[in-house]
């Protein structure tokens, strides 16, 4: 019966009744039933406000195209979310949401006539004669898919939240004593002497019988549970499949050349590759070096960070700090650092197109597969609907496979992360991170709605078969049991001696003492300090404890699969000849974090009157997917 009306549900008829009903809701404003919609699932709520799966998706898109014109547009979804961007847009809401219900709170008020003025005064907007041009202003915002209303209701909240801003913000440059007193604490060396213990040097674990490894393997199940694998059949409608069946001939070509020639006029663009780092100081230095080896590229692969090619890129697509400089450059020449928000770019310009209509032969190819994607879309459209319909009156995949276009996917066995029971992945799994969590969300036998990657290609997914997660038999896995077993037995070993070696040196033995027993260094640390001086053979998660030591102090911790034992043997003060450049940065951050420090207390305060809770479970849910929220 349910299955009954799931199908009726599909149905053009229903499908003419639901939109009138949603026409009808929308116009009472009883829009709210239909918000089982995923997309309007909360995320988060802050105070009386809340932020929608949908708000957040749209701000994360506008993010990621703001970081590809930077990263170039291969940069994908997952990366961006990888670097935190998905959860830095989501905290961006949040505070934002906050200082506009302070705004409310504190009846700051700023007139769509002062935002109007505000517009009025920049020179985009003026006419020849110097004159604010609304025709122009208005024509822009049609452009940019905007009203008027609208973006003078979000300029008036950007006017009063810049008035709270504003408040928080000193105009002081902070003492010199100050800027001292940093740069001494910071700029202080720190020489250690380092002992490591390589846990695998203990050789003194004895063969585990079948009873221990039995124990350790009943004890530790997880290492060894197989995860719940399921056989899935995947249906896939590809633009791409479509279009490479679709012929186009010449003339049509030299018709749709002719027609654009308008849209095909281009502005000057540049190949350029960059190199992308936040340290200022290593920029510089790669920057020096390319400009002797007139390779990028090159001088930045030899100190570790590799080039990234931005093709075609035109000075509007690159953020204004890079575009301006990059199209003033001549051919070959490597850019000084250049700061944008991402980082300090150290930009070579690689080729100049000049701006201009590409000749017929130049993009005969790329117009081609524009004709060919443009009519495949249109069919793609009604085959989508046909699916729609064949799914809906109960069809199989396999029966509407050949008729309908459809490209079967058969896999046997995967697991919630695209691994395959073999370890490897599939040959191909399109729109991977949709359809896994369809997939994994559905029963044995279960058909999936239509899913929409959003670049042209729809798939459904029939889950065929369940195998519930399960330990692996011992028998199958007795030699990793034994491995695991053996490992954290000579970790625990390991750091018995290392707790032994610490207490000797804070009883007065020295660290030479230790150089020749087996598995184990000894050597003397480089300089460290918190202006940035390392040492690389020191793991960066033992650094905190470093900078807490006091002279002589012993400290014994675990890294990795080594143990380290660290004595602060020499502190050096900082040499203040060669630290102004330190205290021109130390100056540049007071600077800017003491608005910032304000800003985050204020925003602490703000967190209490108007309280943020955040749904990790549909948070963590958007982080896994990949090309979309």
């Amino acid at each position: 019966m349910m299955q009954s009306m799931r199908n009726l549900a599909h149905t053009k008829v229903v499908k003419g009744l639901m939109i009138i009903l949603m026409v009808s809701f929308a116009l009472w404003g009883i829009g709210d039933i239909f918000r089982g919609n995923p997309l309007e699932r909360t995320v988060a709520k802050v105070g009386n406000q809340s932020i929608s799966v949908q708000a957040l998706n749209r701000e994360f898109e506008q993010q990621l195209l703001r970081t590809r014109q930077i990263m170039g547009p291969e940069f994908t979804a997952q990366q961006a979310k990888q670097m935190g961007i998905l959860d830095k847009t989501l905290q961006g809401m949040i505070q934002k949401l906050s200082i506009d219900q302070a705004i409310k709170k504190l009846g700051i008020e700023v007139s769509a006539q002062t935002v109007l003025d505000e517009v009025a005064a920049q020179p985009q907007f003026r006419d020849k004669e110097g004159k604010f041009n609304r025709a122009l202003f208005r024509q822009l915002l049609e452009q940019a898919h905007l009203n008027e209303g609208n973006f003078l209701g979000e300029g008036q909240k950007d006017m009063q939240r810049q008035q709270i801003i504003a408040a928080l913000t000193p105009s002081s440059k902070p003492p010199q004593t100050v800027i001292d007193a940093l740069y001494y604490a910071r700029g202080q060396k720190r020489f250690l002497d380092i002992i490591t213990i390589d846990n695998e040097s203990i050789a003194s674990i004895p063969q585990a019988d079948d009873k221990a490894l039995q124990d350790y393997y009943t004890q530790n199940p997880k290492p060894f549970t197989a995860p719940e694998y399921r056989a899935l059949t995947i249906a896939r409608l590809s633009t791409d499949d479509i279009a490479k069946d679709i012929s186009i001939t010449d003339d049509q070509l030299k018709k749709e050349y002719d027609d654009k020639q308008a849209e095909l006029k281009q502005p000057e663009r540049r190949d350029i590759v960059q190199v992308v780092l936040q340290d200022e100081a290593k920029a510089k230095l790669i920057a020096e070096a390319a400009k002797t080896s007139g390779n990028l590229a090159k001088s930045g692969k030899m100190v570790g960070y590799d080039a990234i090619p931005l093709n075609g890129s035109d000075e509007k697509s690159l953020p204004p700090e890079l575009g301006k400089p990059v199209f003033s450059m001549p051919l070959s020449q490597i850019s000084d650092p250049i700061k944008t928000g991402l980082g300090w770019h150290v930009v070579q310009v690689k080729k100049i197109i000049p701006e201009g209509i590409p000749a017929y032969n130049e993009i005969k190819d790329e117009l081609q597969k524009a004709m060919q994607r443009d009519q495949a879309t249109e069919s793609l459209t009604k085959l989508v609907n046909q699916l729609d319909d064949e799914l809906a009156a109960g069809h199989a995949l396999e029966d509407i496979a050949d008729g309908m276009k459809l490209r079967l996917i058969k896999i046997a066995d995967v697991d919630a992360n695209g691994k395959l029971s073999d370890g490897k992945e599939p040959a191909e799994l399109p729109s991977k991170t949709d359809i896994l969590k369809t997939a994994f969300a559905q029963n044995s036998g279960d058909t999936s709605p239509i899913l929409d990657d959003k670049n042209g290609n729809y798939v459904v997914v029939r889950t065929d078969n369940v195998t519930p997660s399960a330990p692996k038999p011992f028998d199958q896995v007795k030699d990793e049991v034994a491995a695991l077993w053996k490992a954290e037995q000579q970790a625990k070993a390991a750091k018995e001696q290392a707790e032994k070696m610490a207490q000797a040196l804070r009883e007065g033995q020295t660290p030479d003492s230790f150089m020749h027993d087996k598995g184990v260094a000894v050597r003397v640390s480089d300089g460290i300090s918190m202006l940035g001086d390392s040492d690389d053979a020191l793991p960066p998660s033992l650094l905190p404890q470093v900078f807490h030591l006091k002279k002589g102090d012993v400290v014994a911790a675990p890294a990795g699969n080594k143990q380290y034992i660290f004595q602060l043997k020499q502190l050096a003060t900082a040499d203040p000849a060669v630290g102004e450049q330190a205290k021109l940065k130390i100056t540049e951050e007071i600077n800017k974090s003491t608005p910032s420090d304000l800003t985050q207390q204020y925003l602490a305060y703000l967190r209490q009157i108007f309280p943020v809770e955040i749904k990790e479970d549909v948070l963590e849910s958007l982080r896994q997917q990949g090309s979309s929220l």
